[in-house]
């Protein structure tokens, strides 16, 4: 069984064990593992995953390039990951940081407008995000928190109306604790959403549910480590029971898709 995996977090060996205590305390829960490149490849190993897209989100501009350059170093080393780079949105610079991402190899963008405290469709960002679909690369959106406005379903579709030839991924299943927005406010066809961090809360009837309203056709697999480990979110998304094709097209035929693979 092919799987791929659409949102992992790495960060360098010297950061990993903080960046994992603080994503777990973000969330008020505690993420199991230790979030470096090394211990994600072997639990993915371990579950059956041969491909991962792998990120980190920039808190400040002075991140960029940094993270940048760390996420296409670890592709360059191991040929299983895929790696998303990161902007920040109000950033001077992203008309060379842009074409610097693609030089670098880095195949997509991560965003997240929670950490970041910027709105998705922030009006200043939109030149930005015009560039960034014309560089063909996809977006990787956090999406959805019921503390916060700034990452709600109804704010990708706004930037979306604006930037219609932007691809874009809603993570977990189009927004984390904003589900029913989620269900209610279906997203255009060029956005897909990730199953990460979701199939725990939303349980087997409603998740089958969205999936069928949403379209698996546009659904990716992801695992969200640190958070859980690839196996548990696995095994989550197996225990759906969903038919072969739709199985596969979810695990790895959608990525690939979205990726040209």
């Amino acid at each position: 069984m092919t799987i791929a995996d659409i949102h992992a977090h790495i960060f360098p060996h010297k950061l990993a064990e903080k960046a994992s205590a603080s994503i777990g305390s973000f969330y008020g829960t505690h993420a199991g593992h230790l979030a470096s490149v090394e211990t994600l490849l072997t639990l993915e190993q371990q579950a059956g995953i041969s491909r991962c897209a792998v990120s980190s989100s920039a808190t400040s501009p002075s991140q960029v390039q940094h993270i940048n350059d760390f996420i296409a170093g670890e592709m360059g080393k191991h040929h299983s990951l895929i790696g998303l780079g990161t902007l920040f949105p109000t950033m001077e610079g992203w008309e060379d940081e842009i074409p610097r991402m693609v030089e670098l190899g880095l195949r997509g963008i991560k965003i997240h407008p929670d950490f970041q405290h910027i709105p998705l469709d922030e009006p200043k960002a939109i030149p930005m995000y015009r560039a960034v679909a014309k560089a063909g690369l996809p977006v990787l959106f956090h999406m959805g928190d019921n503390r916060y406005d700034f990452s709600s379903p109804e704010r990708l579709t706004n930037l979306i109306r604006q930037v219609p030839d932007l691809v874009a991924i809603a993570a977990h299943f189009g927004g984390w604790e904003s589900w029913e927005r989620s269900y209610a406010h279906v997203q255009p066809e060029n956005v897909f959403y990730d199953t990460s961090s979701s199939l725990q809360f939303l349980g087997k009837e409603r998740a089958l549910d969205y999936l069928d309203k949403l379209g698996a056709h546009r659904f990716l697999f992801g695992t969200d480590f640190p958070m859980w480990t690839p196996q548990e979110e696995l095994q989550r998304f197996l225990d759906l029971g969903l038919d072969t094709s739709t199985q596969e097209a979810i695990l790895h035929g959608n990525f690939e898709r979205l990726f040209g693979l």
